[in-house]
């Protein structure tokens, strides 16, 4: 898959690109260009905003943009999850066509071109900042960007599913800044994309107290207050850049709050997931009409909208499969008249073998096509209460056809689809978005056959239960749970997978052998299962079979980063060169995990290198891993290598993430006898004892 460029070769193949696009007649960016910043907030609900009418969250910053720019009543997202969202947005294309639909699907094929790739051949510094690892580099968003910022405090992987990795928006706006001040002399596009609304909402204070019983909202309210800093900077830039940059704040898509029994996102595309905030800021020369639109529009049509302010002409534009909204905004009767939205899921498909959900919006109604079709009135019956397919077919069958005809026009094509089976290194993040998620087996000729997910709610409850009770460490209730659902839908392979889960999780390895292999025989072509399996025989000494299990994963993907991860694991004891080439190889594809890094260190350690360990420690504490352990490790490799006045402050470092630790106590107390400090040794020594009475013997000793 597309990585960003960075050997020699890559940047003159880089180079050579721009330059064919320029020799195509497309415009080289000037300094009267107009900048760009895309603002999305992660899992936002129009309705949720101030300036959408909503009383329960104060959101001035954002109403304030309103006020300046033009607000989109009815934007509606194509997914209603993360990534595949922001590949629509970002390249104009329906999912059905690019290929994301879901988050068990590929990555970004590189035949489809980013709205980056063409700002930055167009003369713009590109550069972006996301909050989520959920959109790593790896997914293929990176491309086009001159930076992309994707690195996340190495601690949360400790403790933390992938998916629940993020960045608080305060230190997101602080790099955005950051890489604004070294680009505000020259056409900039930012993209700045916000995580805190997404579960678990832990908005913090004051907004945690003012919003105690609505921390959803909380999160909201902290976005815009940080949001403030981004403005305020552009308005008091001595370029007055505020004026001539085109801002689009977003989200990629809403949040259920128990509208029709859904729990957060992506299982239904009711207007609670799919309805989001579009606010457009166009550039003081712009001259619009409209201040509130009440179309429906899709957020696919930001790309081309953001081209079209720029005054950029560019092949892209043949890509794009919806056009600009400057017409909406100018008021064109012609563009509202023929406007409808279209959205889906595939989550349900994909991740259960359930029924797919497509739907398309008008001005009034909402046509659901499913196993059991819905359609619903908006403008009498705004939550989508009463179904009216039985009552209105004439209207169910135009909306249908309408649909139908969409599909088939942006279809992908027999060559597309022949290279378009799913990407390994996707699914290597199968609960990337905090969901359960994996590829399911589906009968060929199941089609009308698949079950509604309108009938599956509870069974999806059941399992959303079982993972938050994982989360909070309740692995008992969880498992009961989890036998609940197992006892009713025997084939649903992700259940012995997350039992095998929550035996990793509490050490029990030969349990979770047992359930992976389960889950395996359910469904063979299951990766994640098959790297819990690996990792479980691993840990109990069966490194052969382990290894044939980890070589299968790696042999259909070799950049699977995570199962490389596994694998040095697994080899860590038995052939430390193996292993130190896996992780080696984990850095080279996802150079921000820092769980690679302590685990070169600890290599190099074993080999008594510890000034190579120290290199490796040290990388890992600067990318955010500040554990006990970790630190303790440093001191060492500095006390061995008589940097001991580096040692002493690390240690404490240790000793301040854990005051337990009587390692640390013992370790520190040893750099200080070297110091020839003697009573704070022996306070170290005599607190080492007292934690811990098998360091007496060792202390004693000495």
């Amino acid at each position: 898959m597309f990585r960003i460029l960075e050997s020699p070769t890559a940047r003159w193949l880089a180079f050579f690109v721009a330059l064919s696009v320029g020799l195509w007649g497309c415009r080289t960016a000037t300094k009267k260009s107009h900048n760009i910043l895309i603002i999305s907030v992660d899992t936002l609900r129009a309705d949720h905003l101030g300036c959408y009418g909503y009383k329960g969250v104060v959101t001035p910053n954002l109403d304030a943009l309103a006020s300046e720019g033009v607000l989109f009543e009815r934007a509606i997202a194509q997914v209603p999850l993360t990534w595949p969202s922001h590949a629509a947005i970002f390249t104009g294309t329906y999912p059905f066509h690019n290929g994301v639909q879901d988050f068990t699907g590929q990555s970004l094929p590189e035949n489809f071109r980013t709205l980056a790739e063409t700002l930055k051949a167009h003369g713009y510094a590109t550069g972006a900042v996301v909050s989520s690892f959920v959109l790593d580099r790896s997914w293929g968003l990176a491309r086009g960007f001159d930076e992309y910022y994707d690195a996340f405090a190495g601690q949360d992987f400790l403790h933390k599913d992938v998916g629940l990795v993020e960045r608080r928006a305060e230190q997101s706006v602080d790099h955005a800044l950051w890489w604004l001040e070294g680009h505000a002399n020259q056409p900039f596009f930012l993209w700045l994309h916000l995580y805190d609304p997404h579960s678990p909402y832990d908005p913090p204070e004051p907004f945690r107290s003012r919003y105690k019983e609505q921390p959803y909202d909380g999160e909201i309210a902290y976005v815009d207050s940080q949001l403030s800093r981004v403005f305020d900077w552009l308005k008091r830039s001595p370029s007055h850049l505020f004026d001539d940059t085109v801002i689009v704040f977003l989200s990629d898509h809403g949040e259920s709050l128990g509208e029709h029994g859904e729990k957060e996102h992506g299982f239904f595309v009711y207007n609670a997931t799919v309805h989001v905030p579009l606010i457009l800021k166009a550039a003081r020369d712009s001259r619009f009409s409209l201040r509130r639109v009440a179309t429906p529009v899709e957020t696919i049509q930001v790309a081309p909208t953001v081209l079209e302010l720029a005054g950029i002409q560019d092949p892209i534009q043949k890509q794009f499969e919806a056009g600009s909204l400057s017409a909406l905004i100018k008021g064109s009767n012609d563009a509202a008249a023929q406007a409808a939205a279209y959205s889906e899921t595939y989550y349900t498909s994909s991740s259960f073998g359930w029924s797919p959900l497509r739907t398309i919006q008008t001005a009034r109604y909402q046509y659901v096509e499913a196993p059991t079709p819905e359609l619903y009135d908006l403008q009498s019956d705004p939550e989508e209460k009463v179904n009216l397919f039985r009552k209105n077919p004439g209207e169910a069958t135009r909306l249908r056809t309408q649909l139908n005809q969409l599909i088939a026009r942006y279809r992908p094509s027999a060559t597309e689809q022949r290279g378009s089976g799913p990407d390994q290194e996707a699914l290597e993040k199968l609960r990337s978005l905090g969901y359960v998620a994996y590829r399911a087996p589906v009968a060929a000729g199941a089609g009308s056959k698949l079950a509604d997910p309108k009938d599956k709610l509870r069974v999806y409850q059941d399992v959303l239960r079982a993972t938050d009770l994982m989360h909070l460490g309740e692995f008992t209730l969880a498992r009961v749970v989890l036998r609940k659902v197992q006892a009713a839908e025997p084939k649903l392979y992700l259940i012995p997978f997350l039992l095998g889960e929550a035996a990793s999780r509490e050490a029990h390895w030969s349990e979770a052998e047992k359930e992976f292999r389960r889950a395996v025989q359910l469904n063979p072509g299951f990766d994640q299962a098959m790297m819990g399996l690996g990792r479980a025989l691993g840990l109990q000494g069966k490194t052969a079979p382990a290894k044939e299990l980890l070589d299968k994963v790696l042999a259909t993907n070799p950049n699977n980063f995570r199962a490389w991860f596994v694998f040095a694991q697994v080899l860590a004891k038995e052939d430390m060169p193996a292993s130190k080439a896996a992780l080696e190889k984990v850095i080279s594809i996802q150079p921000n995990f820092a769980l690679a890094y302590r685990d070169l260190g600890l290599l190099a350690m074993r080999q008594e290198n510890h000034a190579k360990a120290a290199e490796h420690l040290s990388q890992a504490v600067q990318m955010g891993l500040t554990d006990a352990a970790t630190y303790n490790y440093l001191g060492i490799c500095y006390s061995r290598t008589d940097r001991l006045e580096q040692a002493v402050a690390t240690y404490q470092r240790a000793l301040a993430a854990d005051p337990k630790y009587a390692q640390a106590h013992l370790n520190l107390g040893f750099a200080y006898e070297r110091l020839n400090q003697p009573t704070p040794a022996k306070r170290e020594y005599q607190e080492a004892c007292r934690l811990d009475d098998r360091l007496c013997k060792l202390i004693s000793g000495r």
